[in-house]
């Protein structure tokens, strides 16, 4: 009699427990386990601007599910807390750009650009300066950080309109809301803003002078460390295959219809619903052998990177992954 009902709480509770066990359902996560694999983790840093649409249309239009992976993006409102947290191994890769991964690679962090992104980056003008045309602003001051991407997009945007970095005030300004702030308030002329920023000062009566895509400058890239590479190659080679189906999404679906995701990925106010536009976006690549030796040749000059730092160390191509 003993030993039965030993077996009757034994089967009750093997009844219990597999009651109590998670389910897989149909509004599962991307990370939940499917037939008794679970799908590799792409983690991603990034900071807000245009460049994060398609990684964030990844996860909107499930595309992560179809391609087999879960992307877990994470948005900082600091690029050291973001490379912080890269050289902790909490991200596997980051939106970055040419000088940030020089930078990367003189400090001995192995990180290898895998992909182009379209960030770009609005050179204006304050709506007061009476400056109307790029060529007026020999001697005009403009805010920007210093020995980082946006004084080499500066430069290359002078150097295609026949000017130096001399021909202009430089007023070294860390942060780019602070920027934004000494343009509306008529302390400086000029900025060169990356998005939300360049929209709302441009919104605010500022007036566009260029930009780095413009004058054939796509210095924005997507990187990651070669730890990730090395151990999420295949999750890595999806991504980008899942990144150009969101592209082409975007480039053939009305802005009204994924407004709001745009709004929120990028950072625009609440207000600026209907008043969004967003160019054509090129599929992901790696950037050519000039661009990024141009940018090394820079940064060297800046004492960010050696100069004798080759491309073949900067890049590495997953797309003929398997």
């Amino acid at each position: 009699m003993k030993n039965k009902i030993i077996a009757v709480f034994v089967l009750l509770l093997m009844a219990f427990t597999a009651g109590c066990a998670p389910q897989n359902t149909a509004g599962s996560t991307p990370g939940s386990v499917s037939g008794g694999t679970e799908k590799p983790v792409v983690r991603i840093g990034m900071m807000s601007s245009s460049d994060v649409i398609p990684y964030v249309l990844i996860n909107e239009n499930k595309l992560a599910d179809k391609y087999g992976f879960r992307l877990d993006l994470e948005v900082f409102t600091s690029a050291k807390d973001r490379d912080a947290a890269l050289q902790a191994g909490e991200l596997d890769g980051v939106l970055t750009d040419f000088i940030g991964v020089c930078m990367y690679q003189n400090a001995g962090l192995d990180v290898k650009i895998t992909g182009i992104t379209d960030g770009d980056y609005i050179l204006v003008a304050g709506k007061d300066t009476g400056i109307r045309d790029i060529s007026q602003i020999k001697g005009k001051s403009i805010a920007i950080s210093e020995k980082t991407l946006i004084e080499y997009t500066l430069e290359d945007i002078l150097s295609h309109n026949d000017m130096t970095g001399d021909d202009v005030v430089k007023e070294i300004v860390p942060k780019i809301p602070d920027r934004l702030e000494l343009l509306r308030n008529k302390k400086i002329d000029l900025g060169l803003l990356p998005e939300p920023f360049a929209t709302l000062a441009l919104n605010d009566g500022a007036v566009y002078l260029g930009s780095a895509n413009q004058f054939g400058l796509y210095p924005a890239v997507s990187a990651f460390s070669k730890t990730a590479l090395d151990s999420k190659a295949a999750a890595i080679h999806k991504l980008y295959q899942a990144y150009n189906e969101a592209v082409d999404y975007m480039n053939h679906t009305d802005i009204r219809k994924y407004e709001k995701t745009v709004i929120k990925a990028v950072g625009y106010p609440e207000e600026m619903i209907g008043k969004i536009t967003v160019k054509p976006f090129r599929t992901s690549k790696l950037p050519t052998k000039a661009e990024v030796e141009n940018a090394v040749q820079w940064a060297s000059k800046k004492g960010l990177c050696k100069p004798t730092l080759q491309y073949d160390q900067m890049v590495y191509d997953v797309y003929s992954a398997s």
